[in-house]
């Protein structure tokens, strides 16, 4: 062993070489014969010289030979141990084996940023040198079920870059498989591969074709490469001379006469492609003739041990020669064979081919056959080839639309009308040159850049409610409502409505005053609200929520007084919007996002109404906020008020207590007598929705009979009362149910003219109230106590006019309210089927 000193060795290069000797004198069947301390130039690399104990390794069939001691040579890096060293052999023995790199570079680490721990130094690349060698004899190089690691080809940047888009083609019957690829000239150093063409059928004849075929914008720049791919593996690495290359492929039966035919018939087609206004530019001048290239595919793609392998490509750059050689080669088609060539151009060729080196260029893989997404295990996954449509490109709609653009959605169609102003840069992807440029003209060209041959992002420049009509809903899978505008839900909420079309799914988004909180509300197709039916859902829940969990949600979203410290961030009449940065958005977006994506990957059958509340996370010393919380209701029943064309939406609960409030009726008082109560909601004109939250059972002092329901007082004042204080005034007084047990579910007589001459005992009576029927046949009905399926409902929203009289109604029991007590809605009498009217009951007497 011998050391020469040198100051120009690294502190890292000394730890390597004090463990490297800790090691070998350990007796761990390692030997360090010589350290070279004089740094290569220029690299820096330090050599040690080691000798590995392989004498005692089990060999198998197919395992390499290995020498009882293999001398290999370590090049440490003046990195190190933040560096991986390199290991060297002194022979080319191992030359062809899988994880040998240049027939002397063992490769020990497919991942170096994963597998190897800068702790462990030398230590652990030791313990991984020893296993190379023990699997190398075992045969184990590449594990069952391991993937296989593919030819190395070294790309050179300056022959330009290729992107393969398509999975390749495979050779079959002992054949290779001789064509060309099709490829989009992105710019001056890249190409895409957009499609295979095989030899023997038509290739496209014009531009406008090949453009069609690969599915290309007009203005796309085409052309055809040479492609041949072989039906064996090569070698683990390609040579580095043309004759070496054509020498290999030659024990595939691909000749030197078949490679220059093949480009010389590409070369020739990219010429007819192009008609004279086709070779010049933009610019008026001259068009370069198309690049030639030469794509190689081999079957070295897989894991080992498993069936059939996938085509490894590489694409050799070929210099302006090529071309030159392939204009003189190119004379005839023979029986759809490739162009005979002359002996003179073969001579050419051949000598062409001594001279070249091959040039692999840098090729990058986008092939769904070889790749797999990074977000392919993850909510995301779900937007893949979808169509979206997100409507506002602001601080929610941006970073929206981005991430659908990214998750591979086939369309994303962006609407907005506003235009770039200075100062949204804070929190929005907008730049100083996009000031005074639509906003969504402007996102859409940054999109539409992600992956163009994968997603089209398409901007609408206009007002949404203007433009929603013509926009095609239906075509879409998810809508995006990014808007936080109240006008914008309000009409999607009735759009929705009122299409018999189910929708696509809804989401509808938006980010607290201070962007600390965020909430969405979510619609799945069939879904009886859209995003305003079921924000006012999270709002009653937030607030009746015991815990007080979503107090501050409340405060944020849904406040009792309208919110009077509105920020504006420019003088005069700017648009209120919210205070907050790019990390706050970007937090609350992606939570979000991410939200509505778990929901819409549930299981079918799963799907309901949702609301996902998020919040950002404080400082390490403030108060912690709760983190995401999703609420959950199952439909409405809905029916339709005839009269008005608004839809009656009855929520779960609300029926519920309507059949159990029936059932206990029938047991206690028996199965004919009528009974009801109140009804708790709210009317929303602008979507002509009636919302029905609660439904309440009769008062004490009611009257009820086999004949007539009269509603009583007692205690409703204060319960509607607390109700409007409890549900900050969303959910208060509107209207009465009652049922006619075992009879249609339809106004009798009496009913029509209470629902006509409306009075309301009550200091703020509404001018309105929803008359709400409950019945059905004797099978219905029954049913319905029984089983709860639902009954037969009737509804009917009534107005009161100003020359209301009072209803007639029957006499009332001594000590019992009057007729101008009573509330519309199913109070006064229904005629009775004999002469005698029977005496009414009180509901308090009919308890059991």
């Amino acid at each position: 062993m011998s050391d020469r000193t040198t100051t120009a060795v690294t502190a890292g290069q000394h730890l390597a070489l004090d463990q490297l000797r800790q090691i070998t004198d350990s007796d761990r069947g390692v030997f360090l014969s010589h350290v070279d301390t004089a740094p290569a130039a220029p690299t820096g690399f330090v050599e040690a010289r080691i000798s590995v104990g392989c004498a005692g390794l089990p060999r198998v069939e197919g395992g390499l030979r290995l020498r009882s001691e293999e001398p290999v040579t370590l090049y440490i890096p003046p990195d190190f141990p933040f560096e991986v060293p390199l290991v060297h052999t002194r022979h080319k023995r191992f030359a062809g084996a899988p994880h040998v790199v240049w027939a002397r570079f063992p490769c020990l680490y497919r991942s170096t940023a994963t597998e190897w721990d800068p702790a462990d130094g030398m230590y652990g690349f030791i313990t991984r040198l020893l296993d190379w060698f023990k699997a190398a004899a075992a045969g184990e190089l590449d594990a069952p079920g391991e993937p296989l690691h593919p030819p190395h080809a070294l790309g050179d940047h300056a022959g330009g870059l290729l992107v393969v888009r398509r999975d390749a083609p495979t050779a079959a019957d002992d054949e290779p498989w001789l064509g060309a690829a099709l490829l989009h000239h992105v710019n001056a150093d890249r190409s895409d591969v957009v499609g295979w063409l095989p030899f023997g059928r038509p290739w496209p004849h014009t531009l406008t074709d090949a453009r069609a075929a690969a599915q290309l914008p007009d203005d796309a720049e085409v052309f055809l490469a040479p492609a041949v791919i072989t039906t064996d593996h090569l070698t683990f690495e390609y040579p580095d001379t043309a004759r070496a290359l054509i020498a290999a492929l030659a024990r595939g039966r691909i000749t030197a006469r078949m490679i220059l035919g093949l480009v010389g018939l590409a070369a020739d087609h990219n010429r007819r492609l192009r008609t004279t206004a086709d070779q010049t530019g933009p610019d008026g001048t001259s068009r370069p003739p198309a690049p030639v290239h030469l794509l190689l595919g081999t079957p070295s793609r897989g894991n080992s041990g498993h069936g059939s392998r996938r085509t490894h490509l590489v694409a050799w750059h070929l210099p302006d020669f090529a071309d030159q050689l392939t204009r003189r080669a190119v004379t005839a088609y023979v029986d759809r064979q490739l162009p005979e060539l002359g002996d003179e151009i073969m001579q050419i060729g051949e000598e062409w081919l001594d001279t070249l080196t091959t040039r692999w260029l840098s090729l990058y893989e986008a092939r769904p056959e070889v790749t797999v997404r990074r977000d392919h295990h993850t909510p995301a996954a779900w937007l893949h080839g979808k169509r979206i449509l997100v409507l506002g490109a602001g601080a929610l709609g941006a970073p929206a639309a981005d991430i659908c653009a990214r998750a591979g959605a086939a369309h994303v169609t962006v609407v907005d009308k506003s235009l770039v102003h200075p100062g949204i840069h804070a929190r929005q992807p907008y730049t100083d040159p996009d000031i005074g440029y639509p906003k969504a003209d402007v996102l859409a060209d940054r999109l539409n850049q992600i992956d163009p041959h994968a997603t089209r992002i398409e901007s609408v420049v206009a007002d949404i409610t203007r433009r929603f009509p013509v926009l095609g809903v239906h075509s879409f899978d998810l809508i995006l409502d990014c808007t936080a505008n109240r006008v914008v839900r309000a009409y999607l909420e009735r759009a929705r409505r009122t299409d018999p079309t189910p929708w696509p799914h809804l989401a509808t988004l938006m980010i607290g005053h201070q962007a600390t909180r965020g909430i969405v509300a979510l619609s799945p197709p069939g879904a009886t609200g859209g995003g305003t039916d079921v924000l006012r859902r999270t709002s009653l829940a937030a607030r009746t929520d015991p815990t007080g969990a979503l107090a501050d949600m409340v405060e944020d979203f849904f406040p009792t007084e309208p919110r009077t410290d509105l920020f504006q961030p420019e003088p005069g009449c700017s648009d209120a919007t919210f205070t907050g940065s790019a990390a706050d958005v970007a937090a609350l977006a992606g939570q979000l996002m991410t939200g509505i994506l778990h929901a819409l990957n549930a299981p079918d059958g799963q799907h309901t109404m949702a609301a996902l509340t998020v919040r950002t996370p404080s400082g390490p010393t403030d108060p912690q906020p709760a983190g995401p919380r999703w609420l959950t209701w199952p439909n409405d029943t809905t029916i339709t008020d005839d009269a008005t064309g608004y839809d009656v939406r009855i929520a779960p609960a609300a029926l519920a207590e309507m059949r159990a409030e029936a059932r206990r009726g029938a047991r206690v008082r028996g199965p004919r007598v009528e009974t009801g109560g109140m009804l708790l909601g709210s009317i929303d004109d602008a979507t002509g929705i009636i919302h029905v939250d609660e439904a309440t059972g009769p008062p004490p002092d009611s009257l009820l009979s086999d004949t007539y329901f009269q509603h009583g007082l007692d205690g409703v004042t204060h319960h509607l009362a607390s109700r409007r204080t409890a549900t900050g005034n969303t959910s208060r007084f509107l209207g009465l149910w009652h049922t006619h047990p075992h009879s249609p579910a339809q106004p009798s007589a009496t009913d029509r003219t209470a629902m006509e001459l409306l009075t309301l005992p009550l200091d703020d009576a509404p001018t309105r109230a929803l008359v709400l029927i409950a019945g059905g046949p004797p099978p219905v009905w029954q049913k319905w106590l029984t089983t709860a399926d639902g009954p037969d409902l009737y509804a009917r929203l009534a107005t009161r006019t100003t020359t209301a009289a009072t209803p007639p109604a029957p006499t009332a029991p001594a000590g019992h309210p009057g007729p101008g007590l009573w509330w519309p809605g199913g109070y006064a009498t229904r005629p009775a089927t004999g002469n005698t009217l029977p005496a009414p009951r009180r509901s308090d007497d009919a308890r059991p």
